[in-house]
């Protein structure tokens, strides 16, 4: 029973650390800046989109860190971790004009339990020159239903990590000529960090998001990985369930007004 727990607790903490290095890492590009404060990481890209720049964790002092990253004058998030925030932190968010923007379940399983990619008809590539990553960020857009206005600000966001950050690796799944699906892994030691799980809308509900997440898996494979980990959407959530990912705790992000 003691083995269980234990294993239970790593796995809780292997999901924390990757989600939030994830996040804190988008501020490691050209004019970005990342930090540690009151037990509170913070990161700026300085996108104006509010899933690229903001606060990760628990903080001693909720005030001081909405008021350091208010000074940005950029759309901003605080995601904490529902199992291990302390009790009143998200009320204090809350009185501190935070409101709550999404609610991710965080799952995590370990690989050799999952399904092997059945890849017929679907070839994979790794994302290498900008011509490839303006296809990816084209799927990723649409897959995402990203507004018009936001698209390059995505595109942006992800065009030097993807070209120019070790610890990602972009994946782009091709039917024939058709760009349908992306995949994005973090690669932590034993970890595969699946993120920008997207298909395009022509081509859902045809199983590619289920083999884009396994894809991405095995790449991660590769580099010794032995457990995979992710965020869910709700369109994605039984997807993941289905293949065997469980969840250990739900990731909420607050958007800092």
């Amino acid at each position: 029973m003691r083995r269980g727990e234990d294993d239970a607790v790593e796995m809780l903490a292997a999901l924390e650390c990757d989600t939030f290095d994830f996040w804190e890492d988008s501020a490691r590009r050209p004019g970005g800046a990342r930090g540690r404060e009151s037990g509170v990481t913070w990161f700026r890209t300085g996108i104006p989109l509010p899933n690229y720049n903001g606060l990760l964790g628990n903080a001693t002092n909720v005030a001081s860190m909405l008021e350091r990253v208010r000074s940005w004058n950029l759309p901003a998030r605080w995601i904490i971790s529902t199992a291990n925030a302390p009790d009143g932190l998200e009320r204090a968010l809350e009185d501190g004009g935070c409101s709550l923007m999404e609610d991710a379940p965080g799952m995590i399983a370990r690989i050799d339990e999952l399904p092997a990619p059945q890849a017929a008809g679907v070839s994979v590539e790794v994302v290498r020159d900008q011509a490839a990553f303006d296809q990816w960020a084209d799927v990723f857009c649409d897959a995402f239903g990203v507004p018009e206005n936001a698209a390059p600000h995505v595109h942006a966001a992800h065009s030097w990590p993807c070209l120019h950050n070790e610890h990602r690796t972009y994946l782009l799944l091709r039917r024939g000529r058709d760009a349908v699906a992306t995949g994005l892994l973090h690669s932590r030691a034993g970890i595969a960090g699946v993120y920008g799980i997207g298909v395009r809308r022509a081509f859902q509900k045809q199983g590619l998001g289920a083999l884009a997440t396994l894809l991405t898996v095995r790449e991660g494979v590769r580099r010794g990985a032995q457990l995979a980990l992710l965020q869910a959407t709700a369109q994605g959530f039984p997807v993941y369930a289905k293949l065997g990912f469980r969840t250990i705790t739900s990731f909420r992000s607050w958007r800092i007004a």
